[in-house]
């Protein structure tokens, strides 16, 4: 039983130490497009807005397209650049939420990721 003990704390030991390594050798410091986005109400009046959607660049997407769900009629914006500013935001009906989304593709047209994106629209 003493020798079942010391094997498991001789192999917790080297998996502690290599867990540090295969973290960093996995590629976990990469960060995904539409990643990090930020909004901003532009415009609000009459129930509709102008927002500012903005993201960090990513080498891996080739172009977006931003779509408003809450919207009526529902649109899409499309864009190679990382920021884009959307008109006639509406939210659901007797709310305050607005629903878009964020969809990157690749330079073959492949979708690589997909975010939602929820803007509280205030007067």
């Amino acid at each position: 039983m003493l020798k079942e003990n010391k094997n498991s704390y001789d192999l917790m030991r080297k998996l502690v130490f290599l867990l540090p390594l295969f973290v960093l050798s996995a590629g976990m410091v990469y960060a995904e497009p539409l990643d990090n986005l930020q909004t901003s109400v532009l415009d609000y009046s009459n129930n509709t807005a102008t927002v500012l959607i903005t993201w960090d660049a990513d080498e891996k997407a080739s172009s977006y397209k931003i779509g408003c769900v809450s919207c009526f009629p529902n649109t899409v914006e499309p864009t190679s650049e990382n920021n884009i500013s959307i008109s006639n935001v509406t939210p659901f009906p007797n709310g305050s939420m607005a629903m878009l989304y964020g969809l990157a593709y690749d330079i073959e047209n492949n979708l690589i990721a997909a975010k939602q994106i929820l803007v509280y629209l205030s007067q």
